[in-house]
């Protein structure tokens, strides 16, 4: 998954949610088939208390589109382990 470093200076992002690994997996496919710009964060040892899954953050501008998308991977994709 892509990190903060590689996102165009022009492109401001915000957080489209906190999912399982595989969950995660399954959106940034689908926002990398429509072209939205994305990054992720996962958990390091210590903030593994509190972050349970995979952040991922998208361009602002496509927010909308990017939760649809979210939205249908979950509803379609097999149940993970609970974030």
């Amino acid at each position: 998954m892509p990190g903060l470093p590689q996102i165009p200076r022009d492109v401001r992002t915000v957080h489209l949610g906190e999912f399982s690994a595989q969950h995660a997996d399954l959106i940034a496919e689908q926002l990398d088939a429509h072209e939205i710009v994305w990054w992720s964060k996962e958990p390091g040892p210590l903030s593994r208390i509190w972050q349970l899954g995979v952040e991922l953050f998208v361009d602002r501008e496509r927010l909308a589109e990017a939760r649809e998308l979210a939205a249908a991977v979950l509803q379609h994709a097999p149940s993970a382990d609970p974030v």
